[in-house]
C-alpha cells in the first residue's frame, strides 16, 4: 500500500508541475505581458483573446480535477 500511496503522490506532484508551468504562468504572463510563455506556446500555439485566458484556466482545471481524482484513489 506504501508503494502506490507513494506513486500517487509522485503523480500529483507531476501534474501539478505542468498545471503551474502550462496553466498559471502562462496566465499571470497573458495578465502582464499580453503573450504566453514558451512552453505554452510550444504546445497549444499562440491563442488571442478570449482563449488566451481561457486556455491557461482550462489547464488549471484539468490539473485541479487529476489531483483530486487521485486524491480520492489514493483514500480508497
Amino acid at each position: 500500500m506504501a508503494k502506490s500511496v507513494s506513486a500517487v503522490d509522485g503523480a500529483q506532484g507531476v501534474i501539478a508541475l505542468v498545471g503551474i508551468t502550462l496553466g498559471a504562468v502562462p496566465l499571470v504572463r497573458w495578465l502582464i505581458e499580453g503573450r504566453h510563455s514558451g512552453p505554452f506556446r510550444w504546445i497549444f500555439g499562440e491563442p488571442t483573446g478570449t482563449m488566451g485566458y481561457l486556455g491557461p484556466v482550462l489547464v488549471i482545471a484539468a490539473a485541479i480535477g487529476l489531483i483530486a481524482l487521485l486524491e480520492l484513489r489514493k483514500r480508497r
